[in-house]
């Protein structure tokens, strides 16, 4: 169990001390600034500078959007770091299993495996094992539709964070928009007597147009680093699928069932020609060993 949670955490550890080595660049940039505003507003009588926390005690409603959409964004980056993998996608005791299965014959042994397991190779396998007596280009066909859709699930939380990313400068820019009029509407009533709380008020309003752009501009770096990322990792695993079905004697599955309606065409059908016979090794395979083919359903092959 303790690899497991290495194998999963390693993936993050590269990206996360990025970010934790940015956010201390960050703040060792920033400290020096804040605390000579500090020093500075202290000699002049002032007040210091607010906290983080004293800012948004004091935000609009459109700031704390922002920051939920912060927290959403963070998660999206970390299930996407944790699930566009190839190793994520395409399993390596998964791909084995089943390639040692294929190769056996044993086609509705790796259906079963395959429909027990939740991963992308074994949606995508599962789903071209059912069409296997129908040819190598129903196989070909059902491979592709399959990851399509499969890739396309994958790239759902993906495309919410290039909305989030559209969407947060909007939000802060409402609130910004908002808070200027309440700031123009107060100065009108009583009229512009203490120009510093004039500029206090609309340095608080300003604040909802930075938290959407801080939100936004990591959505959007993290949309384009997973979009590529998910074309890498689904070209990978397709490659490890189709060569699964490289060597599928296809002539002599005509006809085959495989999936759920297997046990119900064995019943209502003769038993196969060489069903007790070892499993066919095409590599090996000479005109003596060869099984004769199995009839399919219809007759018209």
């Amino acid at each position: 169990m303790k690899s497991n949670r290495i194998s999963l955490l390693a993936p993050l550890r590269r990206p996360l001390l990025g970010l934790l080595a940015a956010a201390c660049a960050g703040l060792l940039a920033l400290a020096p600034v804040q605390a000579h505003a500090q020093d500075a507003a202290a000699a002049k009588g002032g007040t210091p500078d607010k906290t983080v926390l004293q800012v948004l005690e004091h935000s609009s409603p459109a700031v704390w959007v922002c920051v939920l959409l912060s927290v959403i964004v963070t998660g999206f980056a970390i299930e996407g770091f944790l699930k566009l993998r190839v190793t994520f996608l395409a399993p390596a005791p998964q791909l084995a299993k089943l390639r040692e299965l294929i190769r056996g014959g044993a086609y509705q042994d790796a259906w079963v495996y395959c429909s027990k397991q939740n991963s992308f190779l074994a949606t995508v396998v599962g789903a071209g094992l059912e069409r296997i007596g129908r040819g190598p280009d129903a196989v070909e066909y059902t491979l592709e539709e399959t990851s399509s859709q499969q890739a396309v699930l994958l790239k759902t939380n993906m495309n919410y964070l290039s909305v989030i990313g559209v969407v947060a400068p909007m939000i802060g820019l409402t609130g910004t928009v908002i808070g200027m009029i309440r700031a123009f509407q107060a100065l009108g009533a009583s009229g512009i007597g203490d120009p510093s709380a004039l500029a206090a008020a609309i340095g608080e309003v300003l604040t909802a147009t930075a938290a959407g752009l801080i939100v936004a501009i990591p959505g959007f770096v993290f949309y384009y680093v997973f979009k590529s990322k998910a074309q890498t990792a689904v070209m990978l695993a397709d490659a490890s699928i189709y060569r699964l079905f490289e060597n599928v004697p296809y002539d002599h599955l005509s006809g085959v069932v495989v999936g759920q309606d297997a046990g119900l065409a064995v019943a209502h059908s003769a038993p196969a020609p060489y069903a007790d016979a070892p499993f066919f090794d095409p590599t090996t395979a000479t005109e003596d060993t060869i099984p004769s083919p199995i009839h399919p359903a219809s007759g018209d092959a």
